[in-house]
């Protein structure tokens, strides 16, 4: 792992359908920057998640969220429970 590295744990390629709910909840913090579009925004907390893949559900918190060329975005997620294939 480089010192780059953030991951705790090696990663394999997986694909499959998943739903991604977000918990009820508030977060609170200030605003660092902003643009005529945007905000960054500096909080505490954290954004709590439910990950439904092949009827099993994980429960877990949004670490990163990171948008791609093509208009989607990527959400990295810390689940709870060990993530079984």
């Amino acid at each position: 792992m480089t010192n780059n590295e953030r991951r705790n744990n090696e990663r394999h390629e997986y694909v499959a359908p998943t739903a991604m709910m977000l918990a009820a909840g508030s977060l609170e913090g200030e605003t660092v920057n902003a643009s005529e579009h945007g905000l960054l925004i500096r909080a505490t907390g954290t954004i709590s998640v439910i990950v439904k893949i092949k009827d099993k559900e994980y429960r877990g918190r949004l670490v990163r969220a990171e948008p791609m060329v093509d208009g989607g975005t990527y959400y990295a997620l810390d689940l709870d429970d060990k993530f079984e294939q």
